[in-house]
């Protein structure tokens, strides 16, 4: 049950009273929501995320403003939302890369951040509120500089010899004040755009963090990142249709539709000799340090080789579909593989979905090491152990 307002309270809060505001607001006990978040960091570190999401979105009981309101009011200019933008993603990438927590959790609630601040609509209100003070402020600095003119018509002398000119001279005739046009009627602002993208990128985000949590029956590949996109689009649009808002939207679903239908494309196994391409050396002189293919599938077997402490450098590139590696008992792995849009599996872990998934490994074995540099553009990677 509902009982107030989402706030992060000053009482009962550990670190920044994320867990104590969910508590407050749905009269829940507050152990509960601490223990979810302890919970599912060991998830990818998907607890940490959302912990610092919840900080970074919802406000303090003793404050007027978020911290997301507080950083994005100092956006003025084109500039700095650059800036901005720029600071955020170069925060993404540093989470990615130097800390415990997984690529796809930290794109997923990266996309999650973005899609609610944009149906907040925190983001472009402050856009609108500038360009609204620009043209007010343009209105007022032409209102204070123009100044009426008057003009008096001077009185004509006598001229006819019965005219004694002492008559009173004519009236000035006053000349109407050049006034500035009136400033045009700003269009009514439609927010059906804005809500549309960001349901899109909070069901996308809501989508890759169910994707990156293990025991989750769901796998989605990328045809489902793009019909989820193309619904929530068309219902945007379905919506438009009716109040003649955010026609722009037809263009994001001119991309997304085409792109579906051949999304089963990246996902399909290239199983024909033209495209295979099949590895298996019975000595290290045969074995190469590094495979490469465009379009296709890649199998490299590494069970043959006589292992006998060994460390051997492997690395294997494909475009377009498939890399697969099988290695034998009692041989480790070190390094990393990983995909730009796909799948990447090895020894009971996974990580799958959009914005780079990668597994890294560091795991010597007693017979010998493989050091993997493995990445696939489009397609999936899988990695196993023979017997297993």
């Amino acid at each position: 049950m509902i009982t107030q307002e989402l706030a992060r309270p000053r009482q009962g809060r550990i670190v920044a009273g994320v867990a104590q505001g969910f508590a407050n607001r749905y009269d829940v006990p507050v152990l509960l929501i601490r223990v979810i978040f302890v919970l599912l960091t060991f998830a990818g570190g998907l607890g940490v995320a959302l912990y610092a999401a919840g900080w970074f979105l919802i406000r303090s009981v003793d404050e007027a403003e978020t911290p997301a309101q507080r950083i994005f009011s100092g956006a003025s200019t084109t500039r700095s939302w650059l800036g901005i933008g720029l600071v955020f993603l170069a925060i993404l990438i540093l989470l990615d890369n130097f800390t415990f927590l997984s690529t796809g959790i930290v794109w997923s609630v990266g996309l999650l951040v973005v899609g609610v601040l944009l149906y907040t609509g925190d983001l472009p209100r402050l856009v609108r509120n500038e360009g609204a003070n620009d043209q007010k402020e343009g209105v007022q600095q032409m209102t204070t500089t123009q100044t009426p003119v008057t003009t008096a018509v001077e009185p004509v002398a006598p001229s006819g010899p019965g005219d004694t000119g002492s008559g009173p001279p004519p009236t000035p005739t006053p000349t109407p004040p050049v006034l500035p046009p009136p400033p045009a009627k700003p269009k009514e602002t439609s927010y059906l755009g804005r809500i549309t993208i960001g349901v899109m990128l909070v069901s996308l985000g809501v989508l890759a963090i169910l994707d990156n949590i293990p025991g989750v029956p769901i796998e989605p590949q990328p045809r489902h990142y793009m019909a989820l996109a193309t619904v929530v689009i068309g219902l945007g649009l379905i919506v438009g249709g009716f109040v003649g808002r955010a026609r722009w939207l037809i263009l994001i679903a001119a991309l997304l539709v085409p792109t579906l239908l051949f999304s089963p494309v990246f996902e399909y196994d290239w199983n024909s000799e033209e495209f295979d391409r099949t590895v298996s050396p019975d000595t290290f002189a045969e074995l190469e340090d590094s495979y490469a293919l465009d379009v296709g599938n890649m199998v490299i077997d590494l069970t043959d080789l006589p292992w006998d402490g060994e460390t051997v450098d492997l690395e294997a590139r494909v475009d377009a579909g498939n890399i697969e590696i099988w290695i034998p008992p009692g041989v480790g792995l070190e390094g990393e593989a990983s995909v730009d849009v796909g799948h990447v599996g090895a020894f009971g872990r996974e990580s799958s979905g959009l914005g780079n998934p990668t597994l890294q490994f560091d795991n010597p074995g007693p017979e010998g090491t493989v050091v993997l540099d493995a990445a696939v553009d489009l397609g999936n990677i899988d990695i196993h152990i023979v017997g297993r």
